[in-house]
């Protein structure tokens, strides 16, 4: 690419007292028009961490309050407390008069302490020998542009014939393997289609998420995994796991999200 959508989308400019300017494309956007929530998020959280200038993102919940529309838009940030090893600071994300999004960080430093895995990444075919979606059910615009994605088969939803079982497993990067910082991260994990489609659901959409990024991945495609196991009155959770090709846990999510 001859220019870097993603940092030029997530950029945002200071201007003064915690306030800065960003301007959300349709470059990410979702089938249903809007700004995806992941692409929302890595930019607010980009925009803090530039305002708190503390260390890495640890964790990030956001809150979606009014439905995005691409255009101008203004980050309020501030900073709530800034201890030895965690600095936390939170972002309101306005268009106009509309509030779109509240968003509270940590950010900490990568120390080398102790590190104890007990789960295992996807086991997936190498992404070569894997199904590119685009062109198989799933649209090739909007955010489906900005990120390239793998499965080991076709998704049963594609073909109008759901699996019933609401799990996916896919590799994912950004368009053209641009390297993946840690906002990019959370921003994979709510980039995929819904796995309650599976289910005969055709859309749903986030209500709040909570990412929590563990270390930066190594160069290449990231292992994902995705499950709903609960539908309730219209609510149903979706849970993420982030691998690298090195098989380090990245980042895992849990979001609410509202069927459509």
């Amino acid at each position: 690419m001859s220019e870097d959508i993603y940092d030029l989308d997530t950029t945002s400019h200071p201007r003064g007292d915690g306030v800065r300017d960003l301007t959300l494309t349709d470059r990410w956007n979702t089938p249903l028009g809007k700004p995806n929530g992941g692409y929302i998020l890595a930019a607010m959280l980009r925009g803090l961490g530039e305002e708190i200038k503390g260390s890495d993102p640890l964790v990030a919940a956001i809150t979606y309050l009014a439905s995005p529309e691409t255009g101008p838009a203004e980050l309020r940030t501030s900073a709530l407390r800034r201890g030895r090893r965690v600095q936390t600071g939170e972002a309101a994300l306005w268009e106009g008069d509309r509030h779109i999004a509240q968003l509270v960080a940590s950010f900490a430093g990568r120390d080398g302490g102790r590190t104890h895995e007990l789960g295992t990444p996807p086991q997936l075919p190498a992404p070569d020998d894997c199904v590119d979606p685009r062109g198989q059910g799933l649209p090739d615009d909007g955010i489906f542009d900005r990120v390239d994605y793998r499965l080991a088969a076709r998704p049963g939803w594609a073909d109008g014939a759901p699996n019933g079982d609401p799990t996916v497993e896919l590799w994912q990067r950004l368009a053209g393997g641009r390297e993946i910082d840690l906002p990019a991260l959370a921003l994979l994990c709510d980039s995929y289609a819904p796995p309650v489609m599976e289910l005969g659901e055709l859309a749903s959409m986030t209500v709040q998420l909570t990412v929590h990024l563990h270390r930066r991945p190594e160069p290449g495609w990231i292992a994902t995994r995705l499950t709903t196991r609960h539908v309730v009155n219209g609510f149903h959770e979706e849970d993420c796991e982030l691998w690298d090709e090195a098989g380090n846990l990245v980042a895992q999510s849990r979001q609410l999200a509202i069927l459509l």
